[in-house]
């Protein structure tokens, strides 16, 4: 990110400069937890063997569930929090509720805030807030019965909760700081028969906020669960699993280590045992051993095997084993059952590659936060079920849990599906990193707060299969810090580790640049690369983006080194608002709070949006990230196998001719298999690619044919089309001779030919009215048109300012008749120029009314300045009226396409209501264009009106209303945000109003979307419109319906 100038809003300025006379835990960063304890593994212990099998905490007696509503009462100072609120003599009766788990901000209790670069207080550590420093203090009574109780240790858990203090029955039990792992703390002495009250307390913004200022909406609360379990006295503490491979990475080596310990005050006996199933569940492997530990103490016990020609995990094969743990103390003790997925694979780098399972992978990744459109950060297993559901569908293999560990869940279901994960730690402190003399990653006495992040993150995900590399942190400066956590790491266990700002140095074992151009991996993949490239964030997709995509593909595929990335980001962390009438929309930036400070919209980079509705860029990413390839050669096809570890087979290929955009062949191929990153040749009938006068295209699609894992039966997987021969000229009908008619009527010429009727004005020769066949065709010029509504990435590179000239020249221009009607041997022609008041060039269009009462336009861009500025788009545009409601168009489709993003559009013949033509992005902006168009339509119950190229390709889109409610305005105090990356904005997507005409889009040319950032970098030269002259034709052909 860029280093920018900071300043501090003055209403987060207000800091009281004086301390207690002892500093509390919340203002040290050297104290980051009381009476914790140790991490582990997330498992959960049952008490018979028919519960672990169903694997449900919430059917054991052991389990106890704290979510729900509790007492709540929330101030908006530190000064002001109340002291005594776990007192049990308290009467909490006015307080508000809450929902645990639950943010404050998406329950009425302060505000969002949006920031990326900045901190929401002053960023001078160790200093925090206090007069404006919110403080939730929470109560909630609890019966707990005395079988729970009986003879067993009782432990709470939060799964994720902020910095919090917390008090049971009046007393501490202990303080936590790490919002994104468990915090468990020993209730067993505390906690009593019958009635019991749970109080804690959390400060919105700590010393642990330096550490949690991550990219993302920044809200405050309990967000993962919350519950009690009982356990014995003897009891499994922890456990690591090693499931590696050996023997040329056909064998395995299970290796687990467990940890017991006896809480009780007499020396015990228990068996240990442990049973191994393959993903058939057959038993593979099974050990027990008695040990002996001695009272308030704890051993460590190992079993390995070595297992013959095991099934591999890896993101292709999630092929899982059922490990099954059994823990059998005395008779006065109960037993304990444990049930836990893993998978045997490998993980390394040689030769400066990341393998899995000896063979180089290619990460087609996404960065993901945890996030949802009503509850903030809290995220159900429902929407995480359907984001890996859609991850699946379209060819995502890998996922960076940016920027902390994600609920645990999560990992069980990358485990289950098969993506590849970075693991993350909860570790950011990008405000201060983004300057030398300010960031702390050389301040020693944060070590103990990183490395205690770090160890949390490992102990309780280590046993996961999906994970493959950790990460130390996002943005949180470099030096001695960071080079303990990473030797920390590395210690415990043999995954790489990765850390973007490490860059070459040795305490990150991957070169992770974010945002690179594709010419930069190019240069560091043939100078010597000393690690493997893996982009951390790449493909900005904020709003209208994602384009060049395959441009860094085709780099990283032709380089080994070169190893894929993580598009930022996966999904748009918009909060659902309401208008007053009840209206929803997705807020950002002011919405929040007008007087808070805001990095706008800069929150909306996903590829879905938070309701996980994919944005069109989706296709794109799916199309790109697709395991297969079709080369075609003669009457051949080649179809290529992009897995590293997976046959295609169980699938089918169908291929198909396009006749003028209509299917009129088509073919299936099955019963075959390809190998791994092996090709198979089909041959293709010799005469459907034979040569054609006509559009004639050639499409292969490749299919499943049953259900695999999240992915349906007859689901598409990916394709490719080969464009044989383009028919640009169009069929269309030229009339008879029959009566051709000019005339003068007041200030205007009419022109009658056909059954069209066009009236223009006789000193600018622009369209006052056309009506064809009694039917209103349009009232309004067709008039040219340079611009379009800036896309966030068009304001992060200042277009709006840049191209300026260009909406000048579409908005402002003298217009001038330069030839009247007259009749000629085809027609009645008349010619039109615009001289655009800045003099940034000329407009001259000359339009024939053919016999049949098309209009046919040939346009011409000419003596364009020399420093005029590249274009946005060369086009036209026509306003109708809104009984045209169906747009239809034979070009790529169906979604919206740019000129760096259309691989993924289909050639075809595609239909929408005008309504949905286009997409309602979290902030308006150009939308819905159509490439390769050939020829397109809009179509009433009497009316059609077709608009083809004429010895070229179009561009076209349209619009329920007209590019105002598309255009960039300000918010509500001004452009600036907080971090001067982007532009804010006041619009949202809801806001536009379908209107009571229908704005046409013709256009000959518009530059690309471009990705590469939202923050400055340009569409990619070969995307843009070069200022120089152009030429382009079409034909209106109006008829009856």
């Amino acid at each position: 990110m860029k280093k920018q100038l900071y300043y501090v809003f003055s209403i987060l300025l207000i800091f009281s400069n004086t301390y207690a006379q002892d500093k509390k835990p919340y203002e040290d960063h050297t104290v980051f937890q009381i009476n914790k304890l140790e991490p582990r593994a997330d498992f959960f212990a049952f008490e018979n063997e028919d519960l672990v099998e169903k694997n449900e905490k919430e059917l054991s007696k052991r389990f106890i569930s704290l979510n729900g509503v509790w007492d709540f009462k929330w101030v908006k100072s530190l000064n002001d929090r109340p002291k005594d609120y776990f007192a049990p003599e308290i009467d909490s009766e006015g307080w508000g509720k809450i929902k645990v788990p639950g943010n404050w901000e998406t329950q009425g209790y302060g505000h969002p805030i949006y920031l990326d670069e900045r901190y929401p207080f002053s960023e001078t550590w160790p200093n925090i807030p206090y007069e404006y420093n919110p403080v939730g203090s929470y109560r909630k009574n609890i019966e707990i019965s005395s079988d729970f109780i009986e003879n067993n240790q009782i432990i709470l858990h939060f799964a994720a909760a902020k910095a919090m203090e917390v008090y049971l029955n009046g007393e501490f039990v202990g303080y936590s700081e790490g919002s994104k792992t468990p915090a468990e703390f020993d209730i067993t002495n505390l906690v009593k028969n019958g009635k019991n009250l749970l109080a804690l307390q959390m400060v919105r913004w700590t010393d642990a906020s330096y550490l949690e200022s991550q990219d993302m909406l920044r809200v405050s609360g309990i967000e993962r669960e919350v519950y009690l379990y009982s356990v014995p006295k003897v009891k499994i503490q922890d456990f690591g699993i090693k499931a590696g491979l050996t023997n040329n990475y056909v064998d395995g080596k299970f290796e687990g280590n467990f940890f017991i310990k006896n809480t009780s005050e007499k020396n015990q006996k228990a068996r240990l045992s442990v049973k191994l199933k393959d993903p058939n569940g057959k038993t593979v492997y099974s050990d027990s051993d008695e040990i002996n530990i001695k009272k308030n103490d704890s051993v460590a016990k190992t079993f390995s095997e070595a297992l013959k020609n095991v099934a591999k995990w890896s993101a292709e094969t999630p092929n899982l084993y059922t490990l099954e743990i059994g823990l059998q103390p005395n008779k006065t003790i109960p037993p304990s059952f444990i049930s836990k997925k893993i998978g045997f694979r490998s993980v390394e780098i040689k030769e400066n590659q990341l393998l899995v399972n000896g063979k180089p992978v290619y990460i087609k990744g996404v960065d993901r936060h945890e996030t949802d459109p009503y509850t903030g950060h809290v995220v159900s297993k429902e929407t995480m079920e359907k984001d890996i559901r859609l991850m699946k569908k379209n060819n995502i293999n890998a996922v960076r849990t940016s920027h902390y560990p994600n609920a645990p869940y999560w990992y069980e279901l990358c485990d289950k599906y098969g993506l590849y994960v970075v693991d993350e730690a909860n570790i950011e402190s990008h405000p201060l990193a983004i300057d030398a003399e300010t960031q702390i990653g050389n301040e020693e006495s944060w070590i103990p707060a990183h490395i205690e992040r770090t160890k949390r993150m490992f102990y309780r995900d280590r046993n996961h299969a999906s994970i493959i590399i950790w990460s130390l942190g996002n943005e949180a400066g470099y030096g001695k810090v960071l080079e303990a956590t990473y030797k920390w790491l590395k210690a415990h266990d043999s995954r790489p580790v990765q850390y973007e700002p490490a860059k070459n140095e040795y305490y990150s074992d991957i070169y992770n640049p974010m945002y690179p151009s594709p010419s930069h991996l190019e240069e560091y993949a043939k100078n010597d690369p000393q690690k493997p490239v893996i982009m951390i964030e790449y493909a900005h997709a904020m709003g209208n983006s994602v384009g060049n995509l395959q441009d860094y593909w085709d780099i990283i595929e032709e380089y080994k080194v070169l190893q894929g990335g993580f598009i930022w980001d996966w999904v748009d962390q918009a909060l659902e608002y309401k208008y007053p009438d009840g209206r929803p929309y997705l807020a950002y930036g002011y919405d929040y709070h007008p007087d808070l400070p805001t990095d706008g919209n800069f929150l909306n980079n996903g590829l879905v949006d938070p309701y996980r509705n994919p944005h069109p860029h989706l296709n794109e990413v799916k199309r790109v990230y697709q395991p297969v390839d079709f080369i075609l050669d003669d009457n051949e096809v080649r179809v290529f196998n992009k897995y590293f570890f997976k046959n295609i087979e169980k699938h089918y290929i169908t291929y198909e001719i396009l006749e003028n955009g209509k299917v009129t062949e088509t073919d299936t191929i099955t019963d075959f298999s390809i190998a791994p990153r092996e090709k198979e040749t089909f041959k293709i009938p010799s005469d459907l690619i034979a040569g054609k006068n006509e559009d004639y295209v050639l499409r292969f699609k490749l299919f499943t044919n049953s259900e695999d894992k999240l992915v349906p039966a007859n689901h598409e997987i990916g394709f490719k089309e080969f464009v044989l021969n383009y028919s640009t000229t169009p069929e269309f009908a030229s009339g008879t001779d029959g009566e051709m008619q000019i005339s003068a009527e007041k200030d205007a010429f009419l022109i009658k030919a056909g059954e069209s009727e066009l009236k223009i004005d006789q000193a600018t020769g622009e369209i006052q009215s056309w009506k064809f066949g009694g039917n209103l065709i349009t009232e309004h010029p067709v008039k040219p048109n340079f611009w379009r509504a800036p896309t966030d990435n068009d304001l992060g590179n200042n277009m709006q300012e840049w191209a300026k000239p260009w909406k000048v020249a579409t908005d402002s221009s003298t217009v001038k008749l330069i030839k009247k009607p007259v009749k000629t041997e085809n027609g009645i022609s008349y010619s039109v120029k615009y001289l655009p008041k800045n003099e940034i060039a000329e407009i001259e269009i000359n339009f024939l009314i053919n016999k049949a009462g098309s209009l046919e336009v040939d346009y011409h861009l000419k003596n364009v300045k020399n420093d005029a500025p590249l274009l946005p788009r060369i086009g036209m545009f026509m306003i109708l009226p809104q009984e045209l409601k169906t747009f239809k168009w034979f070009g790529l489709g169906p979604h919206e396409t740019y000129a760096d993003r259309k691989l993924s559009g289909k050639t075809g013949i595609w239909s929408l209501p005008v309504e949905e033509a286009f997409h309602r992005y979290p902030r308006p902006q150009e939308t819905g264009n159509r490439t390769d168009v050939r020829w397109m339509s809009l179509n009433s119950n009497n009316l059609n009106l077709k608009i083809s190229g004429i010895d070229n390709l179009l561009n076209g889109s349209t619009w329920p209303f007209d590019i105002d409610q598309l255009e960039y305005s300000p918010g509500k105090k001004g452009g600036a945000s907080a971090s001067g990356l982007v532009p804010v904005s006041s619009k949202h997507g809801a806001d536009i109003e379908i209107k009571d005409f229908v704005r046409l889009n013709i256009d000959y040319k518009q530059m690309g979307v471009g990705g590469d950032t939202s923050w400055g970098r340009p569409v990619h030269e070969e995307y843009t419109i070069k200022p120089k002259s152009y030429s382009y034709s079409f034909i209106i052909e109006p008829g009856r319906n």
